[in-house]
């Protein structure tokens, strides 16, 4: 799984102006009930946000390890209650326009994600015989499902004469997993099989590959 991103600046500089558009947001008694936002909370956060501030202008001018300690606990006090604030009343906050919430760093995902691009082309694939499996025919696709595919069809037609188009294949079935079997009665073994593949997508279909043949065992 992906890492998600951090709408929080990695940088201490970049934190630094954003907590204060947050300490100048939150301390707005007119923006609290507009976006329904707790005085409470407001104020605990600006609280904290300043105590960081202030225990990382005392480390600026006495850079000793304890007041780097200090700063650093200070900062982790900070972030988290950022953090807490803007998932509960920030990120689906109604009352707000992503403008807004991005005014205090807090990204939105996308409403209408980008949708999974469909193969252009069906799978390479190859069939398998055992000569002492009579009528069984195997066939199976030979690399990974490309990402979003759901199924694999494959269509096929028996046939004496030279079949090239898969418009030409009356028979259709799907599966997921390789390999897809089908056992022929014996009227049919010794006939040639024509098939071809494509890949199912919930967004579509890809081309269908090109037709193979495999003489039925």
């Amino acid at each position: 799984m992906a890492k998600r991103m951090d709408w929080l600046p990695t940088t201490e500089g970049k934190l630094v102006e954003m907590m204060a558009i947050w300490q100048t947001e939150l301390s707005d008694y007119n923006l609290q009930p507009q976006y329904a936002w707790s005085p409470e909370d407001c104020t605990r956060i600006v609280n904290e946000i300043v105590a960081f501030l202030n225990a990382k202008t005392e480390y600026q001018n006495v850079p000793t390890k304890m007041n780097r300690l200090e700063k650093d606990e200070m900062k982790k006090i900070a972030v988290s209650g950022m953090r807490k604030f803007a998932r509960e009343s920030i990120r689906n906050n109604n009352k707000m326009t992503d403008a807004q919430k991005l005014q205090l760093g807090v990204k939105i995902s996308d409403k209408d994600p980008t949708p999974i691009p469909v193969p252009d082309e069906g799978p390479n694939s190859e069939a398998i015989i055992n000569p002492r499996e009579p009528g069984v025919v195997k066939v199976r696709y030979l690399s990974a499902k490309p990402y979003g595919v759901d199924r694999i069809e494959i269509a096929w037609t028996i046939s004496d004469t030279v079949l090239n188009s898969p418009d030409q294949l009356v028979n259709n079935t799907t599966f997921s997993k390789n390999p897809w079997e089908h056992t022929f009665g014996s009227a049919d073994r010794g006939k040639k099989l024509y098939y071809s593949l494509r890949y199912l997508t919930k967004e579509g279909t890809s081309h269908w590959s090109d037709v193979r043949e495999v003489i039925i065992p």
